[in-house]
C-alpha cells in the first residue's frame, strides 16, 4: 500500500500512572520510534506525536496507591514518562498534556464536535446498559474499579479488555463481576450511554486484512465484528474524565484513542501549516497507529466505526501497527501490578546505555505476538553487542582512523539497507527481523572496513540510532545515514578523524538487573492489568 511522504505517527498515549516499563518501552514506543527512523533515512517527513492520557481512570487509582490528587498523579508521571522515552532514545515531535492549559479546552472541543456530530448523523445512540456499582462507596464499578473474567477466555481481567486474549466487552458481559479493591456487594443499576455501531463490518475487516494485519491480531476486531457488529462506547461513567455539558452530571465522553489520535493531527496541522487534518480524507498524509494487542477495540474498530459515522468529515488510520504483549519472569509486564524493569531505573541505574537496551528489546518477536523475556535474556543481548563492539567494530574504526585509502561507495551496503528498511514500513513491520539484518551484517566478513562501516551505519539508524551517528561522523559524512546521502558517496580523501575513546565496556554481570527487578506484588484478589 502507497506511503505519502507526508507521514504522521501516533503510538497510543501511556496511561500516566505510574513510569514506563520495558513492555510499553519494547512495543509501541520502539516501535514508533524504528519505523520512522526507517523512514526518514528514506526521505519520508515524519512526525512522531502523542502525550499521555491524563483522563484515565487508572490515573485516579494510582493517586489512590499513592495518596495524593490525580492531578498532582497524572502531571509528576506526564513529565516523567517524558523522560523515560529520551532515556530510550524514543524521538517525538510533540509530547501532549490534554489536561494542560495549552490543550485542555481545545480537546475537549474536539469530543464533543465528533459525538454531536455521530448524533446529528444518527450513527450515534443512547442505549440502555447495566452497570455495577459498589454499595458501600456507591462508585461505578468500572474500568480500574472493576475485576473479573473475560467471558471470552475465562482469565481474571477487568476494565473493557482483556490483556490476554484482546477480547473487549462491556461490564455486564464480565464474568463473576466484582469490586477490585473491596469486598462490597455489587449493585447493577440500569443507565444510559450514547454508542455507535459499524455501519459496514465487513468493510472494516475487509480494509485491515487489505492493510496486512495479520491473523493473531485481527482475530479480536473479527470477534467483535461477529459478536456485536462493532459496537463501540461513546460515554460512560464517572467524575474523572473529559467532562461536558452535553452530558448530565456522572457522566463523561470517552477518551478513547482515535479521537485522541485526530486532536494530535490537529496539532500537527497547527505545526506544519497544513491544509487540513491529516484526518481528513484525501489530505496527503499518511496516518499511522501504534498499539498494544490489549487494545484492539480503541486501535482496529473505534476509527472506523467514528469515520463511517462522520459520513466523510474524518478517515480511519491510513496503517495500524499491533504488537503482543511483552511477558517478563512469567507474566505480563503490568503498571498497576508493579511487575516489570522499569525504564528510568535500567538506563540511570546501571552502565547499560539506550541502545543496548534497544537491541534486547528488538529481538523480543513482539510483531508475531506475545513474547517472553527475563534478566538472563536482556544480560545476553547486551553482552553480546559489547562483545561485538571490542572485537569487530573498535578495531575496523581504527583501522579506518590510521588508512589512506578512500571510501568506497557501497552497492551491497545499499541493498541491505533498502531490504531492512523494507522490514520496517508501516503495513506489518517485523523488528526483529530487522536486527536480524543488522547481526547478519555486522557479523559478516569486513572486505573493505569502509564499505562494511558505511552499511552497519544504514542498518544500526532505525534500530541503534547512537551507533549509527557515530559510525557516520567517523566516516567523515554530515546529518543523519540515509539511502540518499550513501547513494552519493564517491571515492573521497579519508578524513582525518579523531580516536574513538578507547577501552569497551565490561561485559554486564548476571546479576547487574536484578535489584531493578519490581516482580508481580500478591494481591487478594486477581485484578485487571494496566
Amino acid at each position: 500500500m502507497t506511503i505519502h511522504h507526508k507521514v504522521l505517527l501516533v503510538p497510543m498515549q501511556p496511561t500516566p500512572n505510574g513510569r514506563l516499563h520495558i513492555g510499553h518501552g519494547g512495543g509501541t514506543y520502539l516501535r514508533a520510534d524504528v519505523i520512522a527512523r526507517a523512514l526518514r533515512a528514506q526521505d519520508h517527513e515524519v512526525a512522531v506525536v502523542t502525550g499521555s492520557d491524563a483522563y484515565e481512570d487508572w490515573v485516579v487509582a494510582a493517586a489512590h496507591r499513592e495518596g495524593r490528587s490525580p492531578e498532582d498523579t497524572y502531571r509528576d508521571h506526564h513529565v516523567g514518562i517524558a523522560r523515560d522515552l529520551a532515556h530510550l532514545s524514543i524521538d517525538l515531535d510533540v509530547w501532549i498534556d490534554p489536561a494542560g492549559p495549552d490543550h485542555r479546552d481545545a480537546y475537549r472541543r474536539l469530543h464533543e464536535d465528533v459525538l454531536t456530530r455521530l448524533r446529528t448523523t444518527g450513527a450515534a445512540r443512547l442505549e440502555k446498559e447495566r452497570i455495577p456499582y459498589a454499595q458501600d462507596t456507591g462508585r461505578p464499578l468500572v474500568g480500574p474499579w472493576i475485576a473479573g473474567e473475560c467471558p471470552h477466555c475465562r482469565r481474571p481481567c477487568g476494565g473493557s479488555t482483556c490483556t490476554f486474549c484482546g477480547e473487549y466487552f462491556v461490564p455486564e458481559q464480565l464474568v463473576r463481576a466484582r469490586s477490585r479493591l473491596s469486598d462490597s456487594p455489587v449493585e447493577w443499576r440500569t443507565e444510559e450511554n450514547w454508542f455507535a455501531t459499524a455501519s459496514d463490518p465487513q468493510a472494516v475487516a475487509d480494509r485491515h486484512r487489505a492493510a496486512g494485519l495479520r491473523p493473531v491480531f485481527l482475530a479480536p476486531l473479527l470477534r467483535a465484528l461477529d459478536g456485536h457488529g462493532g459496537r463501540v462506547r461513546l460515554t460512560g461513567q464517572g467524575d474523572w474524565g473529559i467532562r461536558s455539558g452535553t452530558l448530565p452530571a456522572g457522566k463523561v465522553i470517552s477518551n478513547g484513542y482515535y479521537l485522541y489520535s485526530v486532536y494530535c493531527g490537529e496539532v500537527y496541522r497547527a505545526r506544519t501549516g497544513a491544509a487540513v487534518n491529516p484526518f481528513a480524507p484525501g489530505s496527503g498524509v499518511t496516518t499511522v497507529g501504534l498499539f498494544g494487542s490489549d487494545n484492539s477495540t480503541p486501535g482496529l474498530l473505534v476509527p472506523d466505526v467514528v469515520a463511517q459515522g462522520s459520513q466523510g468529515t474524518l478517515a480511519p488510520f491510513d496503517a495500524t501497527v499491533v504488537n503482543g504483549m511483552l511477558h517478563f519472569e512469567g507474566h505480563k509486564c503490568s503498571t498497576s501490578k508493579r511487575h516489570g524493569i522499569w525504564l528510568s531505573e535500567v538506563i540511570e541505574g546501571t552502565s547499560v546505555t539506550s541502545d543496548e537496551l534497544r537491541y534486547a528489546l528488538l529481538h523480543a518477536p513482539l510483531d508475531h505476538g506475545p513474547a517472553e523475556t527475563s534478566t538472563e535474556t536482556l544480560v545476553r543481548y547486551v553482552n553480546a553487542l559489547r562483545a561485538w563492539d571490542a572485537e569487530a567494530l573498535r578495531p575496523a574504526l581504527d583501522r579506518l582512523r590510521q588508512g589512506t585509502g578512500p571510501v568506497r561507495r557501497a552497492d551491497a551496503a545499499l541493498k541491505a539497507a533498502a531490504d531492512q528498511y523494507a522490514l520496517l514500513t508501516p503495513y506489518s513491520p517485523d523488528l526483529t527481523a530487522a536486527v536480524r539484518a543488522f547481526d547478519d551484517w555486522a557479523r559478516a566478513p569486513l572486505g573493505d572496513d569502509s564499505e562494511w562501516l558505511v552499511g552497519l551505519a544504514l542498518l544500526a539508524r532505525p534500530l541503534l540510532p547512537e551507533l549509527a551517528g557515530l559510525i557516520w561522523t567517523r566516516l567523515g559524512f554530515p546529518d543523519a545515514p540515509g539511502l540518499r546521502q550513501a547513494e552519493r558517496i564517491e571515492p573521497l580523501p579519508r578524513p582525518d578523524l579523531a580516536a574513538r575513546p578507547a577501552g569497551s565496556p565490561a561485559p554486564l554481570a548476571d546479576t547487574a538487573l536484578r535489584p531493578y527487578v519490581h516482580l508481580q506484588e500478591p494481591e487478594r484478589r486477581h485484578g485487571p492489568d494496566h
